[in-house]
């Protein structure tokens, strides 16, 4: 099993980060300190280095799709004029045959040198259907000269000396040399892998505004993933982040998080199910009495929904309408039956205890530790509770896992009460227990007399 070390310096409240992952991390401390900050970029990181190729990829087909949108808007445009009869009635239109390509081109996802050549044949397809519509159209002699200027500029073609047919030849000749260069840079960009593309794709990917942390590392046995270059991880591969479990029923929005675990636990291609995944199912199912399932409305009209359905099939309601911990349960159950959960990904929770009774804080921290034992999925969970914190602890121990759970605390620096360092208590959870203690002092504070 790999080991990680992920390392942030004074970014936000974050002094230093030196984080160990290679089973279960824990992270405590009070509000502000930058738990959640430690959770969004770990997941940049990962994600984006798994990603990288793929993005570039999605970001080079993108720029294809802006100039074929052009094209398509110009064919549209000289097909309304109607002034030669361009298309007999079993031929396709321009618009028709370039809307085609542009579905094509969405079918690129993955990347592959075959992939960045076929986009540029599809594009060069484009261009030689646009081209003969502006030969059997701008050619003809009804069309002002203005009109047939005005569509040539759009296209960044010029007409030299009135010569139309030399610059529609201009305008294939250009986009031939602009797929080239686009596909070399392309091809350049994934076989240097500079940190600077890796970071500019992520601003890009995440939306992170150019706000990078001044250091950020990520370590995989011992080998530095940041560096000049990009470095490949070998053994982890996705990153699941949970900030809460009401993502999992809400309607889209702008939070990624949020709508990749959507689409995680409403993937319908069902994996294969090891012994160690069926008693994990059967441990949550029973939990809940009953199991979170992807049904189809009677409504022909409407996708398919999340819905819980207890066990004796006398419930049969939309998820979104459960209790709250029946979600924080629901979610893992979807994941582990869709083949998320395994050795490559990292799953991160922020405050799995919350909206949990007591009883129930106890079980998630079981299934949570059985889940990094059976699979080695690893965990990294930011927590305010003690009964979660000390479940965890103790539970690892019984498994025989405790030498790969690792427990932080974030401790306000001396001489700036708005920075903070995560320090690392080995499996003394002690101080994590001082910190809570915290809030009862100032509980026994407001309680005095006086102000």
């Amino acid at each position: 099993m790999s080991k990680y070390r992920f390392i942030v310096r004074n970014y936000h409240a974050i002094q230093e980060a030196d984080i160990i992952i290679d089973g279960i991390t824990i992270l405590s401390g009070i509000n502000g300190c930058g738990k959640s900050t430690l959770s969004r970029w770990l997941y940049y990181l990962i994600k984006g280095t798994a990603d990288f190729e793929n993005n570039l990829l999605h970001e080079f087909i993108k720029k294809l799709q802006s100039l074929i949108d052009r094209m398509s808007f110009v064919c549209r445009d000289l097909e309304r004029m109607k002034r030669a009869n361009l298309f007999s009635e079993k031929e396709d239109s321009a618009r028709d045959k370039l809307y085609e390509i542009q579905e094509q081109l969405k079918q690129l996802k993955s990347y592959s040198p075959q992939h960045v050549e076929l986009a540029q044949n599809l594009f060069l397809k484009a261009t030689a259907i646009t081209e003969k519509t502006l030969l059997q159209n701008l050619l003809d002699e009804k069309i002002s000269d203005a009109r047939k200027e005005r569509i040539m500029t759009f296209l960044n073609g010029t007409i030299t000396n009135k010569d139309l047919s030399q610059a529609i030849d201009d305008f294939t000749e250009q986009n031939r040399r602009l797929a080239n260069k686009l596909a070399s840079t392309l091809l350049s960009e994934i076989n240097e892998r500079s940190a600077y593309t890796f970071f500019e794709t992520l601003n890009r990917q995440f939306h992170t505004e150019n706000d990078y942390p001044p250091y950020i590392q990520l370590e995989e046995d011992e080998v530095n993933i940041i560096d000049e270059h990009l470095s490949n991880l070998y053994n982890l591969h996705d990153a699941i982040y949970i900030d809460t479990p009401m993502s999992i029923t809400s309607d889209a929005t702008d939070n990624i998080f949020w709508n990749s675990l959507r689409t995680l636990i409403t993937d319908e291609q069902k994996r294969d199910e090891s012994t160690d995944i069926k008693k994990l199912l059967f441990r949550i199912k029973s939990l809940i009495d009953g199991e979170a399932v992807l049904k189809k409305e009677d409504n022909l009209f409407l996708p398919k929904e999340l819905r819980y359905i207890s066990s004796d099939q006398q419930i049969n309601i939309r998820l979104s309408e459960v209790a709250t911990g029946f979600k924080t349960f629901s979610y893992l159950q979807r994941l582990l039956e869709n083949g998320y959960l395994n050795e490559e990904t990292l799953l991160m929770i922020d405050e799995p205890e919350a909206h949990l009774h007591p009883q129930w804080i106890v079980e998630f921290a079981r299934i949570l530790v059985l889940l990094n034992k059976t699979l080695g999925l690893k965990i990294m969970i930011a927590s305010h509770n003690p009964d979660m914190v000390s479940a965890i602890h103790d539970i690892a121990e019984k498994e025989g896992i405790l030498p790969h759970t690792h427990f932080y605390v974030a401790q306000q620096c001396p001489d700036n009460k708005h920075k903070f360092v995560y320090k690392d208590l080995g499996h003394e959870i002690s101080e994590i227990f001082e910190s809570f203690n915290i809030a009862l002092d100032r509980i026994k504070e407001y309680g005095a007399t006086g102000l």
